[in-house]
């Protein structure tokens, strides 16, 4: 009998998550299928969906291999943000072991920890692994998303509060976490062909995230600010994720460059007000309910 199958209906949240971590987990040096490839007209099919430059007017020379050539990047660029993001917040991560010593709950921080460094190692060698179908074209940009993961969570480390660390720190992965469920669904979407390799990277991850989303709100519950200081942690965590979807965006203006397309820095707040691509509409509506506090449910069946 699976894992899967062996379900007590009075367990607790934290022992379900623990088991659905060991039945619905992936290693990715096995699991992924790292020949596999996604063709350049599907990722031609990406670019309506979620480029930066949709609806500005600007892209209007682009043929279909600039437009393909604009999605793989951005894909890159979207592996790199959620790398980048687990890779620095592990030291986070692993500072709440203070929070709670019973079993259950070290054994899921355990998981989390885990599943983090597993998704840090699948996106880079992904990174690698599109750059590398790409000979004679620039690597993409990190070092300004990198400074500003390493500094926001060195900073979280030190802040005195342990209730205001828990909850900047599960609301950013929680940011992270929604944001890569939206391109998994994007993605599935816009590419039909379940088997193909960017496919495989954000479903593989989504087994993960949904699950995580689940610890990240029953954290943010544990460590609930006074009511005279819950805007606080709001006003931290939104300015902090806004800062870092303007420093991804900027990419896809170096992104845009690279393909041809005539805009500058300067051009991004107007870019950012003017797109009509659906996956930047839905992530900006994330952003204002991580300034309200409100986090959207996951899809029924996706964390079961």
């Amino acid at each position: 009998m699976s894992l899967d199958q062996f379900v007590i209906l009075d367990e607790s949240p934290l022992v379900r998550l623990n088991r659905l971590s060991l039945a619905r987990s992936f290693t990715p040096q096995v699991d992924i299928e790292w020949t596999a490839e996604t063709t350049e007209e599907e990722f031609g099919s990406l670019y309506d969906a979620a480029s930066l430059l949709v609806g500005s007017g600007r892209d209007g020379e682009l043929d279909r291999a600039a437009r393909a050539r604009f999605a793989r990047y951005q894909q890159m660029n979207l592996m790199l943000f959620t790398a980048l993001l687990e890779r620095h917040g592990i030291g986070v991560l692993a500072q709440m072991y203070d929070h709670d010593d019973s079993q259950p709950f070290t054994e899921y921080l355990g998981n989390f920890l885990k599943e983090e460094i597993y998704h840090y190692t699948m996106f880079t060698r992904a990174i690698a692994k599109l750059q590398n179908e790409m000979p004679g074209w620039p690597p993409l940009p990190a070092a300004a998303l990198d400074r500003a993961m390493r500094c926001l969570f060195f900073a979280i480390k030190l802040l005195p509060s342990s209730r205001l660390r828990a909850n900047l720190a599960f609301t950013f992965f929680g940011f992270a976490e929604q944001l890569t469920l939206y391109i998994q669904q994007m993605v599935q979407r816009q590419i039909p062909r379940r088997d193909g390799f960017v496919n495989q990277i954000w479903s593989y991850h989504a087994l993960d995230e949904a699950r995580h989303l689940v610890f990240d709100r029953m954290m943010i519950e544990r460590n609930r600010m006074p009511w005279w200081l819950v805007w606080l942690p709001r006003l931290l965590s939104g300015g902090c994720c806004g800062l870092l979807a303007l420093l991804v965006n900027r990419n896809e203006i170096w992104i845009a460059r690279q393909v041809g397309v005539r805009v500058r820095w300067w051009h991004l707040p107007r870019l950012l007000r003017t797109t009509e691509a659906p996956f930047k509409r839905r992530v900006f509506a994330l952003l204002g309910q991580v300034l309200r506090g409100r986090w959207e449910a996951v899809e029924a069946g996706a964390a079961a």
